[in-house]
């Protein structure tokens, strides 16, 4: 079994407010259930709510604590999109299949908001304040202008602005960009309250939560489904596994370990702002990219600036990654080069090889969504949801998203050489201006 992470000393964790939440324990004894679901993450409990809306009888296993994988540890950017854009979708599926992607995305932002509504989850910090692309230079700007032109002519988007380089600079305090594009349909969200929240409302209704449960081994036998883990067997009729990019923690996920390759994010906070730069810098704390290759993000929590973006392997945080990121941030805002950092936190981002998740069935009974790719706050939620309602027999349309089988990384022994490789390759291109 793979080491699990520690708990991310990050600034989610240092602001979640516990005093309401359910207490969840390990698994002790044998149990029987219609279902049974690896993994309590946004796509896990999501799907577990599924289950449980249909009358089934489910339980959730999480090899660690809550929040110890990526849904407690990212960013909080609550955005209606995939890796990939839906022009390079159209390009290679055709103008309809986008069209559908893009109903999915936004789909999945409502998806998320219902859910807030459905448990009086109104603690958790979610704000729809849109996102906005910073372009670094002109042919950026153009780009993003182009592709928002698209988006309106083609998809029929209503909720893209062009903004100018005085524009940006008064969004963003900085007079980094040329200009920028502003998408309506974003927000942001404290990301370990709303799954806290939503972990604590799924037990309140009856949904068995067991954590520090790692699954050892999934088998197949006499039309059940058998998850063995340190402290009980669990019997199942069916099973969704939700893992995503820790997958590989044990050997019942080996065979969605090959179909992502995990890329670890990094994220630093800084202290709370003077107020002199806090009135400057992000005033209307939306969620903000930059455009160059090894993107960026930045937004502002609680008088703070926090800021994250890729650019590490390895099953440990990285002191280079975050001093990279550390001078990424201060050649963006200069005035923060003598703010002190109060928080370094990482975590592990699932890549697929297309750039899209993956949800689909392993075998009759075993069911799995994963392969978020880095924007799984809402997506991850609905994908979970969607794939329970398939497994339930109800017609569901994911589109590019459904598969029909596995879809393993091609040459994944040389994945870290790889993403290594283009990693260098993006930060070179970068560093030339291109």
């Amino acid at each position: 079994m793979t080491q699990l992470p520690s708990p991310a000393a990050s600034l989610w964790r240092d602001t979640v407010d516990t005093s309401a939440a359910a207490e969840f324990l390990a698994l002790d004894r044998d149990v029987d259930c219609d279902v049974a679901v690896v993994g309590a993450g946004y796509a896990g409990l999501h799907a577990a709510m599924t289950f449980a809306d249909a009358g089934l009888d489910t339980v959730v296993l999480e090899a660690g604590p809550i929040g110890i994988g990526g849904s407690g540890r990212n960013g909080g950017v609550v955005s209606a999109k995939f890796r990939r854009s839906f022009v390079d979708l159209a390009s290679s599926h055709g103008v309809e299949t986008a069209r559908r992607m893009y109903a999915i995305s936004r789909d999945s932002v409502d998806h998320l908001t219902a859910t807030l509504d459905r448990f009086d989850l109104t603690d958790v910090g979610f704000q729809k304040v849109g996102a906005l692309k910073c372009a670094h230079n002109r042919r950026a700007f153009d780009h993003a202008v182009e592709e928002a032109t698209w988006l309106q002519d083609t998809l029929g988007e209503t909720g893209l602005h062009v903004l100018s380089r005085d524009a940006v600079e008064a969004e963003t305090g900085s007079r980094d960009f040329v200009g920028g594009m502003l998408q309506d349909q974003a927000g942001t969200i404290q990301p370990l309250s709303y799954l806290s929240g939503l972990a604590t409302a799924l037990s309140n209704r009856g949904i068995s939560i067991r954590t520090q449960s790692p699954v050892l081994s999934v088998t197949e036998a006499g039309g059940h489904v058998l998850l063995q883990t340190p402290g009980g067997c669990v019997r199942a009729r069916q099973v969704l596994m939700a893992t995503n990019a820790y997958s590989s923690l044990t050997s019942a996920g080996k065979a969605l370990s090959r179909c992502v390759v995990p890329f670890r994010s990094a994220m630093i906070a800084t202290d709370i702002l003077p107020p002199s730069l806090n009135a400057k810098l992000l005033p209307k704390a939306r969620s903000y990219t930059e455009t160059r290759r090894m993107m960026r993000w930045f937004r502002k929590v609680d008088g703070r600036i926090l800021f994250g973006g890729r650019g590490a392997l390895g099953a440990v945080d990285s002191p280079a990654a975050f001093h990279r990121l550390e001078r990424a941030m201060t050649a963006i805002f200069p005035d923060l080069r003598d703010v002190p950092i109060a928080r370094r936190w990482s975590g592990h981002v699932a890549l697929t090889f297309d750039g899209l998740p993956q949800a689909g069935s392993i075998s009759d009974r075993i069911g799995y969504a994963i392969g978020f790719n880095g924007a799984g706050v809402a997506m991850s939620g609905y994908v979970g949801a969607q794939q329970a309602r398939r497994m339930t027999g109800h017609p569901v349309d994911l589109s590019l998203i459904a598969r029909g089988n596995l879809a393993p990384v091609p040459f994944f022994a040389f994945r870290a050489i790889g993403v290594r490789a283009v990693t260098f390759g993006y930060e070179t291109l970068d560093a030339l201006g291109l």
